[in-house]
């Protein structure tokens, strides 16, 4: 390099001044301690290169050099630290065996050298997110778990209310809006009315049956609750409610026999309100039904189906 390069590159470096001390050029604060080391830098870190077209039976063994001895030594105290913790925070034995497995495999494969160090790390790191999820699980169901039970009892308190209720005010007002006290006046009978009625509530008590069942299933048993569901779950005695309703124009007009093949009309009440029920707890059979009605009466398009049904849940709260 000649001398005019030289001092070009040396005017393209940063003053002294703007440089910072180097730490074994500072004084520790108190004179006890020891003074800071002299960085090496990546003179410190073992030569790490790809192989050359003449390395040979070497080139086979330049990935393994990625993974240093103390690498291997972090992974294993991790491991350690990991079963401590789901032995201390898991609580279904179930889950611990698995995440503890886990662990085991981990472990016989850092015992065989460092080829196997990254399956090692994903299984540990699978460990290490579902520890994750189970605390986040506790905290969304403290925080929402409760206040969604309690939302879902106030729809069954209110609706058992109404069940009691609503016969009453109807005979009362229905006739004022028109409908014919004679029971035999068909769809303008208020008995029709009232069942009609009847069958909705019965549809939102399924509803908020199923999303108390979800509520159960994804906190309490297996653990794996989601916020992000927390519209379904307010959604549930609503739709409910509307499809039980649904149900019972279907049976009335017997649009089930078009999906049976034979007459279907039912007139039993317990029957009705039986199937309204059912209607709110598994919505997506009546979602089913609706794209089968529409199918037999040649309304089916491109395209119904995901306008019709959404694809979760596909029970009470499955996520």
């Amino acid at each position: 390099m000649s001398d005019a390069s030289a001092a070009a590159e040396r005017d393209d470096l940063p003053q002294d001044g703007l440089l910072p001390p180097a730490p074994e050029d500072l004084l520790p604060e108190n004179p006890n301690l020891p003074r800071p080391t002299r960085d090496k830098g990546l003179g410190a870190v073992e030569p790490v290169g790809h192989p050359g077209p003449d390395a040979g039976d070497d080139a086979d063994d330049w990935g393994a050099s990625l993974v240093t001895r103390p690498d291997l030594q972090t992974l294993w105290r991790w491991a350690n630290v990991l079963t401590k913790r789901v032995n201390r925070e898991v609580n279904r034995t179930t889950l611990a065996r698995q995440l503890l497995n886990q662990i085991l495999d981990a472990r016989n494969l850092l015992r065989r050298g460092p080829d196997y160090y990254e399956e090692a790390e994903r299984l540990l790191n699978e460990v290490a997110y579902r520890l994750e999820l189970q605390r986040r699980v506790r905290t969304w169901a403290r925080q929402y778990g409760w206040k969604l039970f309690a939302y879902e009892l106030a729809w069954v308190i209110a609706l058992v209310s109404a069940m009691f209720l609503a016969p009453a005010v109807l005979l009362r007002w229905a006739p004022v809006l028109g409908y014919n006290p004679d029971p035999q006046a068909g769809v303008d009978s208020v008995q029709w009315l009232i069942l009609g009625i009847k069958s909705a509530i019965w549809g939102g008590l399924g509803g908020a049956t199923g999303a108390l069942y979800a509520l159960w299933r994804h906190i309490a048993r297996d653990q794996d609750f989601d916020p992000l569901y927390s519209i379904w779950y307010y959604a549930s005695p609503l739709m409910g409610t509307m499809l039980g309703a649904f149900a019972y124009l279907a049976i009335q007009a017997g649009l089930f026999s078009l999906t049976a093949g034979v007459d279907s009309r039912i007139n039993s009440a317990a029957v009705v309100f039986l199937l309204a029920w059912m209607s709110g707890f598994q919505q997506n059979v009546v979602y089913n039904i609706v794209r089968r009605i529409l199918k037999a009466v040649g309304l089916d398009r491109a395209g119904t189906e995901s306008a019709v049904a959404p694809d979760k849940p596909n029970d009470p709260g499955e996520h």
